[in-house]
């Protein structure tokens, strides 16, 4: 797993607010961005988004993620 590509989907996602727009944005395929944001919240061993049918929010842990990620 290239852990730079993941946080950039992972990033995308928070922004677009869903896979699909930040697949879109990103040239991905959906399947792509989420195996992605997976093997990054397997990676860090934390649950980086909380996901439903209609919406993702961040988790506690997923906001700090976030926001250093936003940095990097």
């Amino acid at each position: 797993m290239d852990q730079v590509a993941a946080m950039r989907s992972f990033v995308k996602v928070v922004e677009t607010g869903g896979f699909s727009e930040a697949s879109r944005q990103l040239n991905l395929a959906v399947s792509s961005v989420t195996r992605q944001v997976n093997s990054l919240e397997q990676l860090l061993k934390t649950q980086l988004l909380n996901r439903s049918t209609r919406s993702i929010t961040l988790t506690p842990q997923g906001q700090q993620y976030y926001e250093k990620a936003v940095r990097i």
